[in-house]
């Protein structure tokens, strides 16, 4: 479904009750697909990055992507038998052409890797993640996977979630959300029925998603 679409569902759910204009539907549109992207980490949203490790003054690092939410599991294995060797996050930055793993750490344990080769953590400040030491042994070039924040939709945009089959969700979702009801009180009639819906679709796109999950 696309955008006008989707707002179309949502006048419908709605009964028509709000007077919002063409650009605050659209709004409130992107509003709902972020709050459903964040939820859990879904497969739709999951990509990857990759580049030439920077370096400023000695300091050796990445810069994050513009949609970077956080980062995901990529060094797991599909093998249930199979365990993380360094009892650590499965999370790592993969460095050069042999995608030798450095582990990912978290920002306030970083003093304790400091100037030691295979760790870096995430700067989230500055947006980059920093080696806690000069990873050019292993290469120059990194990937590493994360979640992603969607990009804002327009009208005749398809959400990022796919099957179609789930975007009613953003409708009644949209006909639910508070500040709508608090600025439209014609549309608390319909509230619970579009928050009920919403949940329906919410829980059944969760199932689907964890069935694309090989463990």
């Amino acid at each position: 479904m696309t955008g006008n679409q989707i707002i179309d569902k949502f006048n419908l759910y709605s009964d028509n009750s709000t007077e919002l204009s063409a650009s605050e539907e659209l709004d409130l549109l992107n509003k709902v697909i972020q709050k459903i992207a964040m939820n859990r980490p879904w497969e739709a949203l999951k990509t990857q990055a990759s580049g030439t490790i920077l370096n400023a003054g000695g300091v050796y690092y990445i810069t994050l992507p513009a949609d970077f939410a956080y980062l995901i599991s990529n060094n797991a294995s599909t093998d249930n038998s199979t365990g993380t060797e360094n009892n650590a996050s499965p999370t790592v930055i993969f460095v050069g052409s042999s995608y030798t793993p450095y582990q990912v750490v978290n920002f306030s344990d970083r003093r304790q890797y400091l100037n030691t080769i295979g760790y870096a953590y995430l700067d989230l400040a500055n947006s980059r993640i920093v080696f806690a030491q000069d990873p050019s042994d292993d290469g120059t070039t990194y990937e590493f996977d994360y979640i992603k924040f969607p990009a804002t939709i327009v009208a005749t945009d398809t959400p990022v979630f796919p099957p179609a089959r789930f975007h009613e969700m953003i409708a009644h979702a949209m006909a639910a959300d508070e500040e709508l009801i608090e600025k439209f009180p014609r549309a608390n009639s319909y509230a619970n029925d579009n928050l009920e819906k919403y949940d329906g679709y919410l829980s059944d796109m969760a199932y689907w998603n964890s069935m694309l999950l090989q463990n």
